[in-house]
This record gives C-alpha cells, structure tokens and sequence, in this order.
C-alpha cells in the first residue's frame, strides 16, 4: 500500500506542476490534501495489482480455457512498445518510504545464496533450493543492480507485464507468481516465497522502484530475450562441447559445474554460477530448454556482451546451447504437468509425457531442428 501511495502522489505532484501558478495560489494547504486523499482513493480503487493489461473479466489465479488464455495473449502482445528505461538513480531509494524494502530486494536478487539460499544461518529463510543468484540468470547492467541489462531477461517492465496469462498452468498469474515460478525450477526445489513475507514484499518494492517513470499500459523493449534467426538443423552437441571448451569453460568449469568461491564450504556459494549438476537450476526452468539457452547466450556469453554485439555467431550459441541442456542436472517432479493444453506448449520443452513415448520427437524437441 505505501508503494502505490508514494506512486500516486508523485503522480499528482506532477499534475500539479502543469497547471498554472494563480491557480494553485488560491488552493491552501488544507483543500490540497483533502485532493490528494481523494485522488488517491479514487485511483486506488482501480488499480488493484499493478497491470500492463486489462485482463477483466478474469482475476489472478483463475484458470482459463484455450480461447480465453489466446485472447488474453493476443491483448498482450499487441501492446504498444515503449523506449528501454534504465533503473532510475539509485541515490533516490534513501527518500522513498519504502527504502529498507527496495535495498533489501536488491541484497535478495543479487546476493540469493547468502540471503535465502539453501545453507543461510536461519534456518526459516532458506528459501532457494540452490546455490544460484537471481543476477545468474537476470544480469546487472552497467548501474550494477540486478535484472537490469538490456535483453538480459530484464526486471525493468515487470510491474507492467503482470498480471497476465501464463501458459504453463492456463491461469492469470501475478508478478508473485512469476518469482515463485523462478523459486521452484531456476531455484533448484526451492519453496515459494510468502506474499506477506519481507523477501517478497522487498522484491516487489524493488520492481516498482525500477518501473518509474514507465508508462503502465505499455511493454518495453530490451525485455525478456533477443531472439536470433535459427540455423535449419539440429544442435551439434559435439560443435557444442568445443565451443563450451574454449569460451565459456574458464568461468563456468569443466563439464558446466561452476566455480566455486572460496566460502563455498559455508554458503555452497559460486564465483560464476554452474549450468549443470545438484547446485543448478532443474530440468522444468526455461533455462533448460534449448531455444531459450541459446537466445539467452548468444545475447550475453561470453560474460560482458552484450545484445547488440554478440561476440558468438548463432551457430556457435545454438551448438553450446545444446552441449548445456544435454548436460545432467536436477528432475522437476510433475512437469509433465506443465501446459496443460499442448496449444501452448513450447517447441523446445522435452518432456516424454507429451510425445507418448516418441523417442525421436523427444530428441527432437530437444535439439531440434525448429520450423
């Protein structure tokens, strides 16, 4: 609630400054905070969780038929498109009312392992099922702050992009779903955070932080992932392997098992995040599918690229990608229970269940090819 008041009343206090000057002469301070109540009652009152969309008539949680969940994604993605916004300044947190929140959010994303990770001291936080960070996946950009680089699966637009639908479970899923989803597969077998708990309220806290100044209603660019034009073959794995070898295996260790920082005995913490094993993300995150992998490296691998000059060709991305998901790492028990409706299933999510038993269809969603 203080977020969504602190957000309204900026708001307001930029209406204010549009209208002339002999005007707001005449209003005293009294007649101006009883506007202010008002206003924020009345703006309050529709806005519920923060949304990029209208989803009504559904509400969060409720599950959906096919011709509503492809409605709903239709309305999504046609979305204006809004410029990249970078975070706003950091030096501004300390006047928010909700600083201790938004600073906490940003020890959560970025320091996991130390703050809700599986060996942390109390034993009630231990949240996380593994010893990634959430600035693994979502990278920092140049202001060092967690999920803000450019097409490097940003957080910059997440209060705009929630509620919506989500095709894994045909229900209308909310920013808090969208992190316990992370929890429970890039997070190993990790618990949902409480909504109420501070971990989430601060995490949430730091994602509105991020999106001011956005327009609400619209996506943006840079978000989620670049995608790159796909070579018209399977994956070679073996390709793969020599280009993990040569670019990627001093940071990420031999056979994608990480490296270890020297707390790791205390913290089972890494220097650089491992892409395979116990100590990974599990084979229901989206990292584990191929596409996903590849358009994610060939955006930002080696460590320091960036989108707009990749430093692999696709060919190189989409081969180490395959070399990665062709690696052992953590079973996510009841994937197969993911979309339900196998309209929206991805091309790329290898799971037996959905092919009846068809090796080669299994393989095929594995490494391709991809129409």
């Amino acid at each position: 609630m203080m977020n969504k008041i602190y957000v309204l009343t900026c708001r307001w206090q930029k209406f204010e400054s549009e209208l002339p000057v002999s005007f707001m002469l005449q209003l005293n301070d009294r007649v101006k905070a009883i506007q202010r109540v008002f206003l924020c009652m009345f703006l309050l009152a529709g806005m519920g969780e923060a949304s990029a969309i209208d989803v009504s008539p559904y509400k969060p949680g409720q599950v959906l038929t096919a011709e509503q969940g492809m409605e709903l994604k239709e309305r999504y993605d046609k979305r204006r498109v809004q410029a990249w916004r970078p975070a706003p300044e950091r030096s501004g947190i300390d006047a928010r009312p909700d600083a201790d929140l938004v600073l906490y959010g940003i020890s959560v994303l970025d320091r996991t392992v130390e703050t809700i990770g599986p060996n942390v001291a109390d034993v009630s936080k231990r949240y996380s099922g593994n010893s990634l960070n959430c600035s693994s996946c979502h990278q920092k950009g140049a202001d060092g702050l967690p999920g803000t680089k450019y097409y490097a699966i940003p957080f910059n637009n997440i209060v705009n992009d929630y509620p919506n639908f989500r095709a894994r479970s045909m229900t209308i899923g909310t920013a808090v779903d969208r992190v316990n989803g992370c929890m429970s597969r890039s997070m190993g077998d990790g618990k949902a955070l409480p909504e109420n708990s501070r971990e989430m309220r601060a995490i949430l806290a730091y994602f509105n932080w991020l999106a001011e100044g956005s327009a609400k209603d619209l996506a943006m660019q840079g978000t989620g992932l670049k995608k790159m034009d796909l070579p018209p073959r399977a994956a070679d794995v073996f390709n793969g392997k020599k280009v993990y070898q040569a670019k990627c295996q001093y940071c990420h260790g031999v056979d994608g098992l990480g490296t270890k920082s020297p707390d790791y005995a205390t913290l089972l913490s890494y220097q650089f995040p491992p892409l395979a094993g116990d100590d990974s993300y599990n084979d229901g995150a989206g990292m584990s599918r191929i596409l996903k992998a590849a358009y994610f490296i060939h955006s930002n691998m080696p460590f320091g690229t960036a989108a707009d000059t990749p430093a692999l060709s696709a060919d190189e991305a989409f081969d180490v990608a395959g070399y990665i998901v062709s690696l052992e790492r953590p079973h996510k028990k009841g994937r197969e229970n993911d979309f339900p409706d196998k309209k929206f299933r991805p091309v790329d999510y290898p799971v037996p269940e959905y092919f009846n038993g068809d090796a080669k269809a299994v393989e095929r969603a594995k490494y391709g090819p991809f129409d």
